[in-house]
């Protein structure tokens, strides 16, 4: 509702990589709330409650100050709302209609693309639950004490950082999610093998942590697919009900995730890391499936336009930078934008273009 969905990627993977700040600073933060003395509360109590008061403190200025829409920007004159909406026009996504539409609903679960973006975002979530939760004792696993342990998983948020934004950066260079989704889930499945097949003597703990930072590319999978999605979801419900399916896959993911991993197995966890490695295998199959259905839908799309006496090929305007857009060619898309805020659905609306 506030970019045009050539700037969507950028910003998502933007306040995503904040995650890889968590692992930085987190990591000192909890070791130093840890040792905080209490005959009232345990450790974790301590650190739980710090940082869920924070959350809600924070929370109070997100909802004063950040609107849900350019409509109801308190910063913007009427001029420029006006202007921050119609940018968005050959998103075709529609805007807030705060109107709830059953068909959107059973649209949603009916679309195989929710379900492709379900299984992937679950796929990814369990190795997510699983290394978050048992990544510092798979160092300390390598011989490491719990201060050393601490020290060598904030490199691990320094990688995040980077595969994040810059996933983000290719997608949006070359205007694709799927081959850069896929060429994420390299490191992660290289660094899973190594984990798998090196021993653990003290020998072998360099190559053993290039192993484990290698798996850390995978924070930067999620926000692409997140991304994906929402870039190709019309219709104000669908893509509400499409979003809250993948957050149930996400959640489901993170609660499965580290029941994949024992401390009986320690320190090599076999189970885990195997089970992790056919994950990541499985989501580049889907990423390809994904891109092939989308191709699909695309080619559908285009006959149906050429049916209704439209282009069929026609240049995806909201992809493109603003200074790249050349407006004799603007001009020339005609009546391709009529729908965009209609709130129809992706599949309803013949104008809308499917990113892959």
């Amino acid at each position: 509702m506030w970019y045009k969905r050539s700037e969507q990627t950028n910003r998502n993977a933007a306040w995503y990589s904040m995650l890889g700040i968590v692992n930085i600073l987190g990591s000192l933060l909890s070791y130093g709330l840890g040792h905080i003395q209490s005959d009232l509360l345990h450790s974790y109590q301590i650190i739980f409650l710090f940082c869920g008061l924070l959350t809600v403190v924070t929370s109070v200025f997100v909802f004063i100050f950040m609107p849900d829409s350019p409509m109801e920007a308190k910063f913007l004159n009427d001029h420029e709302k006006l202007v921050a909406v119609e940018r968005l026009r050959m998103n075709q996504m529609g805007v807030a209609s705060r109107v709830w539409k059953w068909d959107h609903v059973f649209e949603a679960f009916r679309d195989p693309k929710t379900w492709l973006w379900f299984s992937m975002l679950t796929a990814v979530s369990i190795p997510s639950g699983g290394i978050t939760t048992f990544g510092p004792l798979i160092i300390q696993g390598f011989g490491f004490s719990k201060f050393q342990t601490i020290l060598f998983n904030m490199p691990f948020g320094a990688v995040q950082i980077i595969a994040t934004l810059g996933g983000a950066w290719l997608a949006t260079r070359f205007k694709k999610k799927g081959p850069v989704l896929v060429l994420l889930c390299i490191p992660p499945i290289i660094g899973i093998i190594i984990l798998m097949v090196v021993g653990r003597g003290p020998s072998h703990r360099g190559v053993l942590l290039f192993g484990y930072y290698m798996t850390s590319f995978y924070p930067g999978i999620s926000p692409l697919i997140y991304s994906w999605s929402g870039q190709n979801t019309g219709g104000d419900t669908k893509r509400k009900v499409t979003t809250s399916i993948l957050f149930v896959g996400a959640s489901a993911g993170n609660i499965i995730g580290p029941h994949l991993f024992k401390p009986s197995e320690k320190p090599r966890y076999s189970r885990g890391l195997k089970a992790n490695l056919a994950l990541f295998i499985a989501i580049v199959v889907m990423v390809l499936l994904a891109m092939v259905w989308i191709k699909i839908l695309n080619r559908k799309h285009a006959a149906t336009r050429e049916s209704m006496g439209k282009a069929a090929n026609v240049v995806d305007l909201s992809m493109e930078n603003s200074k790249e857009v050349d407006p004799e060619e603007a001009e020339a898309v005609g009546a391709i934008g009529d729908k965009a805020f209609d709130d129809v659905t992706d599949l309803k609306n013949e104008d809308f273009i499917y990113v892959y």
